[in-house]
């Protein structure tokens, strides 16, 4: 689990994932060899209150992430042609018995009754198993809180989570296509559902949809999703049916939605139908990236397209981008393997 485990050392990542409980073993997948042609099944799952692309766009977004992968890691890809479906058919394909187990790792901002001492104290193991210093998580958040000040990971931890449930509430007075609030009582804008997804029969390596994922759990919480609000882009992990041992969950939300919240951390950037379907394209490289080679990030490391994007600052992202500068394996975090997937073994036999 990428987005759950990240980390550089073995050791690290599999202490990471212990907090989940359950045996976990290692993915039998290997990084793909550069030079390669690969398919990726594709689907885009949407839903209807939401703007999203149109079939043209993803046609760009798609060209542009074969472009992109193949300037950044010298890989072919084909994508098959894009299945449309509808959000409500992929959530089903959860197991039930794992989506009960993880209710349980979900803060519930919507009903109030999470618990901030729990998602302050979850922040702080994931920054110490992942070996985050603290002059360096300061130092990464001083843009974006510029009096950001702590004297230790615990007490950092615990301004990330007052930053993060802030502008995660801002998130409910966002309005859909509708004209209702973009986050409802359904489940969708749950990380941790999506997370869990390739644990049932999923048949495909990427999901596209228009959904937010804008949400806080007790475990996995990093840096970066945190000072956003709990906004996550895309995820990449792991799927029982896909040749990769994992699948990419990708939101164009981001990218299309022009309320003053996500305004706010685009930084004012605002994009045409065109550019919004290529930088989507560009961004969809990264999680490929971690998908056919297990990179890490390499964050801070601005020519690297595994670098993740600051707040939701794509096309200063994008601009910053020199693969010459960011060659497979001139990094530890750009080496294949560097952060190989894991899935939990006891959630496999549940969902069998």
């Amino acid at each position: 689990m990428l987005l759950k485990c990240l980390g550089l050392v073995i050791i690290i990542l599999l202490s990471g994932c212990r907090q989940f409980g359950g045996e976990w073993q290692k993915a039998s997948s290997s990084p793909v060899k550069q030079g390669s042609t690969v398919q990726i099944r594709v689907v885009n799952a949407t839903n209807n209150r939401l703007q999203r692309m149109s079939s043209a766009q993803l046609r760009i977004m798609l060209a542009s992430a074969q472009a992109a992968v193949k300037t950044n890691f010298g890989v072919n890809i084909e994508f098959t042609d894009v299945t449309e479906t509808g959000i409500e058919q992929v959530f089903a394909i959860i197991p039930p018995p794992l989506r009960e187990i993880r209710k349980s790792s979900i803060y519930d901002f919507k009903a109030g009754t999470g618990d901030k001492q729990k998602l302050s104290k979850g922040i702080n193991t994931t920054l110490t198993e992942r070996g985050t210093k603290l002059e360096d998580g300061l130092a990464f958040v001083k843009p974006y809180i510029p009096r950001a000040q702590a004297k230790d990971l615990m007490s950092f931890s615990e301004l990330l989570s007052n930053v993060m449930l802030e502008r995660l509430e801002k998130w409910r007075s966002v309005k859909a296509e509708d004209g209702l609030p973009v986050l409802d009582n359904t489940p969708y804008n749950e990380i941790t559902y999506w997370d869990i997804m390739g644990y049932g029969n999923l048949p495909y390596e990427l999901v596209i949809t228009n959904q937010l994922f804008a949400s806080a759990e007790y475990d996995g919480v990093d840096i970066h999703t945190a000072i956003r609000g709990g906004i996550t882009v895309g995820l990449t992990t792991y799927s029982r049916e896909s040749k990769f041992g994992t699948y990419i969950v990708f939101s164009t939300f981001p990218f299309l939605d022009n309320s003053e919240s996500t305004q706010l951390l685009r930084g004012g950037e605002t994009y045409s139908e065109v550019e919004a379907a290529e930088l989507s394209g560009a961004y969809l490289t990264h999680e490929i990236g971690h998908m056919l080679f297990q990179f890490g990030h390499p964050f801070g490391q601005n020519s690297c397209v595994m670098n993740p994007a600051s707040m939701l600052q794509f096309r200063e992202w994008f601009n910053q981008l020199d693969s010459a500068s960011c060659l497979i394996g001139s990094r530890a975090e750009m080496t294949p393997g560097a952060v190989p997937e894991y899935h939990n073994v006891n959630w496999l036999r549940m969902s069998r």
